[in-house]
């Protein structure tokens, strides 16, 4: 906080986004100033340019595209409700609890309204404080609020795009190029006992994990506010770990001395995953499932099979370990491939966080289908739903502070803006007590010293131009800040508002009412948390992992009965089972999985508080679950495609006892990770028969199990709070 860290000033400041904040400055400065050179009000055009450059977080073009469409749709309705309410009390009640409930549930059924809810709420408060609530001043600060994010969309998406995520994208695609001199440096075969050799080797392989662990902190780094954050962190994360175990298969390789080809395979595999990460690809297109990349990789897979198979130097063991080597290798490719499309397009293969929830006889795609969010929906309309809790207290917080803002305003006759007490408990007010305990220190603390710096500024500016100016530099800090230190992007803040909705040149006394609506609105907002289903979201997030876990060992059991019960059925059968069987177990993954992700989202800042004792703790967990999270999502879409596409028998013959002891196996393993996360245990070790999956599927998921398996170890490794 600014005035009780001030040292923490200049780590903020080495990390600022100064791109970022500059095409804010210029966003609202612009338009500020063709309004002042039009003689036009100023507030709402520049309030529609700030918030739609605020919700641009860089990131793929479709995921960039659908926050500002988002802000301005959304935003456009918060601001013409909002002066509408203000009527009179009952209607202000009425509409705000039903506006701020909804906005807030409506977060779980895309990353686009989740990342954009707070800031249009915020628009309805603010439109709801203002002067006059007749239809027409409605019509005309909704046109006013949609030309100003018009222009700061045409300036973010065409004429100055921002990619915040580049330094961790570079990482990662330096783990490759890492890998890739590792694939050239294997030695032949007679000369891997030279001792030189092998002291170069392990050397680049300390390199290599050096490198590796530099992209995860990258990753971690860029921050969890982010609307991009979600797929790109997550999709970077899986190259990480592909890389890694591509490093394990690559070893595999050099210890069986077997090489030639399969190196060749090995290094021209990699080259298009590094510079793809580095740069977007000219044709992205190429990474999908059925783009040249996977199309070479599928190629090559038989090819080298055939190689494998004919070579009668090898005994039957070292063939068998090269083979399984050598297709987990196309394995972990494919998934590469897919992530690196991801990143760019904004679109991982399970498509949207709820897009497992519908029923697969969906006939729409699941981001236009209205099952998707009818299910969606359902799955979390009860309190057992973190974000349904959430959403009821912020609504009923809400409200409160409408009253009191109505009660000031019968009270003091020159009570204006009051709205600065609702505003900040929307934005302080988080699912989780500990984030909004922080979060509003924070921001109580950045405003009282921004009102401060308000009032001097007020007071000494005589011009309306040297006051635009002094805005738009407000503009730049606050969202250069806003990604790196909270504290400050509300010191810098605050000044902002307060002089863009200044009612008259040097009213010094407008930054005190501000200092006081955010104490109280903070006060509220930390009361409503502790008195109102107060959560700790550090402490949940292996309880939630676990719960994750047990569904989807449950959704593998609800497959081998939709097996089971579909045999000698019809089709219409076969379908109402899939619906009362899978159905029910998908969504119960999907809302598992849902809540996890929640809360990790937000648990993603807490290894950056500056007094967090665990902070070192913290990290790790994040780390961790992060890669949990991820592969648990892949899980899921591979348990459902196995479903879909396996031969079902329409006669007496039941599926074979080797893939339903398979399946259940899978199973148990899963419940086992359950039972590890619950209690806070290290897996047991035990040697799982190695079996050939002629399935693409049954290697997903063999691979994906393992990974949760080993993840759940290195939970369990990490200290408790």
């Amino acid at each position: 906080m600014p005035f009780l860290q001030p040292l923490g000033f200049r780590p903020a400041l080495a990390a600022m986004q100064w791109r970022r904040g500059l095409r804010a400055g210029i966003a609202v400065g612009t338009i500020m100033l063709a309004c002042l050179l039009l003689r036009y009000p100023i507030g709402w055009p520049a309030l529609g340019a700030f918030q739609v450059i605020f919700v641009d977080n860089g990131g793929p073009y479709r995921s960039r595209l659908a926050n500002i469409v988002t802000i301005l749709i959304g935003g456009s309705l918060a601001v013409s409700l909002g002066i509408l309410s203000g009527v009179n009390l009952p209607t202000a009640i009425l509409l705000t609890l039903i506006f701020c409930f909804w906005a807030t549930l409506f977060r779980v059924l895309s990353q686009p309204l989740a990342s954009t809810s707070v800031t249009i709420m915020t628009s309805y408060i603010i439109a709801y404080g203002a002067a006059n609530h007749t239809a027409a001043v409605a019509f005309t600060d909704t046109r006013d609020f949609i030309i100003g994010g018009l222009w700061a969309a045409l300036l973010s998406l065409v004429l100055w795009p921002a990619d915040p995520f580049e330094p961790a994208r570079l990482a990662v695609a330096d783990v490759f190029a890492t890998l890739t001199e590792l694939v050239r440096a294997i030695p032949l075969a007679s000369n891997f006992d030279v001792p030189e050799q092998r002291r170069q080797f392990t050397a680049q392989i300390a390199r290599f994990r050096t490198q590796l662990e530099l992209a995860h902190e990258s990753i971690a780094a860029t921050p969890a506010r982010m609307a991009s954050r979600t797929i790109r962190a997550r999709n970077l994360s899986v190259l990480c770990e592909a890389a890694d175990l591509l490093l394990s298969r690559l070893l595999r390789f050099a210890e069986l001395g077997y090489q030639n080809e399969i190196l060749d395979w090995l290094a021209r595999s990699l080259a298009p995953i590094e510079q793809a990460v580095r740069t977007r690809p000219i044709d992205v297109a190429a990474f999908a499932p059925e783009g040249s990349h996977l199309v070479n990789l599928r190629r090559a897979v038989p090819h080298l099979e055939d190689l494998l198979n004919s070579d009668t130097n090898l005994n039957p063991e070292a063939r068998a370990q090269l083979l399984s080597a050598l297709h987990d290798a196309a394995l972990n490719f494919q998934i590469a491939y897919e992530a690196v499309r991801a990143i760019w397009t904004g679109v991982e293969p399970r498509t949207s966080n709820a897009a497992i929830l519908r029923s697969s006889q969906s006939p729409a795609k699941p981001g236009l289908s209205w099952r998707y969010w009818y299910d969606t929906l359902l799955a979390n309309l009860t309190l057992r739903s973190v974000m349904f809790r959430h959403a009821l207290r912020l609504a009923l917080v809400v409200t409160i502070d409408v009253i009191l803002m109505y009660v000031f305003g019968k009270q003091f006759t020159h009570y204006t803006h009051g709205y600065w007490l609702a505003m900040t408990s929307i934005i302080v007010l988080q699912p989780y007590t500990g984030e909004t305990v922080r979060k509003s220190a924070q921001r109580v603390a950045g405003t009282v010293a921004g009102a401060a710096l308000a009032a001097v500024l007020a007071s000494a500016i005589h011009a309306e131009w040297a006051l635009l100016l002094v805005i738009a530099v407000g503009a730049t800090l606050s969202v250069a800040f806003y990604a790196v230190d909270y504290a400050w992007y509300c010191f810098f803040l605050t000044p902002t508002i307060v002089l863009l909705t200044l009612p008259h040149l040097r009213d010094w006394r407008f930054a005190a009412v501000r200092m006081g609506m955010t104490g109280l609105g903070a006060v509220i907002a930390v009361s409503a948390m502790l008195l109102l289903w107060p959560e700790r979201e550090s402490l949940q997030i292996p309880g939630l992992l676990s719960r994750a876990a047990a569904a989807n060992a449950n959704y593998l059991r609800a497959v081998l009965t939709f097996w089971q019960t579909s045999i000698g059925r019809t089709q219409q059968a076969r379908i109402e089972a899939e619906r009362t069987l899978l159905a029910p177990a998908r969504r119960l993954c999907g809302l598992a999985a849902n809540d996890a992700e929640e809360t990790l989202d937000h648990a993603l800042l807490e290894h950056a508080i500056p007094l967090n004792p665990a902070r070192a703790s913290t990290e790790r967990l994040n780390r961790g679950a992060l890669t949990f999270t991820t592969y648990l999502r892949r899980l899921t879409q591979t348990i459902t495609t196995l479903a879909a596409l396996a031969e079902i028998p329409t006669d007496s013959t039941s599926p074979s006892a080797e893939l339903t002891t398979l399946i259940d196996d899978y199973a148990q393993r899963l419940d086992a990770v359950s039972t590890a996360l619950d209690k806070h245990a290290t897996l047991s070790a035990s040697d799982h028969p190695s079996r050939p999956l002629d399935n693409e599927q049954l290697r997903r998921l063999d691979r994906q199990v393992t990974i949760l398996e080993r993840t759940a170890n290195d939970l369990a490794a990490i200290p408790q709070p």
